[in-house]
């Protein structure tokens, strides 16, 4: 039986972690695992239980982008109309950014393209000191097409198009300089950052998590003017009157922990 490309675990604490499994090849993104995140990221949406996505991978390469060949198997079938190859890539891409979650993600080792993708996906990203990036598709005589929605609205214009061209390998900490990345760590403390960002992230009302990630999606892309300030005004008076507003406004008044919040073992 051969092993799965995507494994999937959820922790007592509702911490649900996804982690690339192909390390022989690189953690190239093929139609398995693909699949496999779109399914995951899907049913992770809906369980209650879960609080927050990690993502992260095995082996000494983040992800090297999608698999050269899956795409030729894709290009010999594709006609002038979009592959599917390209749908599902697009469809990962958009439901990690979209996710109602937190999402946090793990990058060790060399990252390229579609790697590369993920990381602007997720709202959260932690990278060791060791990672190199590297946008490859020109020289491979493609253009970064699926993730450059993403790439171009966390980075920008000028920087994703100075790096899209040359495809120069840039470390982590450029990668934190224009900000690619939020975080840059050794490799042996990445495991205690993360514990400090998910404790964080416990100790938030799951609900004002969710509905922070919209407000921010909605408020980047609109006008400051009087139809945003009506707009966030009715939102604040919304959250206000949710079940969770009320439980943290009560439990700080009476100096005790939300009821979401877990104790430590």
């Amino acid at each position: 039986m051969s092993e799965q490309t995507c494994l999937l675990e959820i922790s007592t604490d509702g911490i649900a972690t996804l982690t690339l499994n192909r390390p022989k090849v690189n953690n190239a993104l093929d139609e398995a695992s693909v699949n496999l995140l779109i399914d995951y990221l899907h049913a992770l949406e809906v369980n209650p239980a879960v609080r927050i996505v990690v993502l992260k991978s095995t082996g000494k390469v983040f992800c090297a982008g999608a698999d050269l060949n899956w795409i030729s198997s894709n290009e010999m079938r594709a006609t002038t109309s979009t592959d599917t190859m390209s749908l599902k890539l697009a469809q990962l891409m958009q439901i990690l950014h979209n996710h109602v979650k937190p999402t946090i993600i793990l990058i060790t080792g060399a990252t390229y393209g579609g790697g590369i993708g993920l990381v602007a996906c997720c709202d959260i990203a932690i990278a060791t000191q060791n990672t190199i990036f590297c946008f490859s598709e020109v020289r491979l005589g493609l253009v970064p097409a699926i993730i450059s929605p993403y790439i171009v609205k966390a980075l920008g214009k000028r920087i994703a198009l100075r790096y899209f061209l040359t495809a120069e390998n840039f470390d982590a900490q450029e990668a934190w300089r224009i900000g690619l990345v939020h975080h840059v760590v050794t490799e042996n403390k990445l495991g205690d950052y993360l514990n400090k960002i998910t404790d964080a992230l416990l100790a938030a009302s799951p609900n004002a998590l969710s509905k922070t990630k919209l407000l921010v999606a909605e408020v980047s892309t609109r006008p400051l003017d009087d139809t945003l300030i009506r707009r966030t005004s009715q939102l604040i008076t919304e959250i206000r009157n949710t079940s969770e507003a009320k439980e943290g406004i009560s439990a700080f008044l009476q100096k005790r922990k939300a009821t979401w919040v877990k104790e430590l073992p």
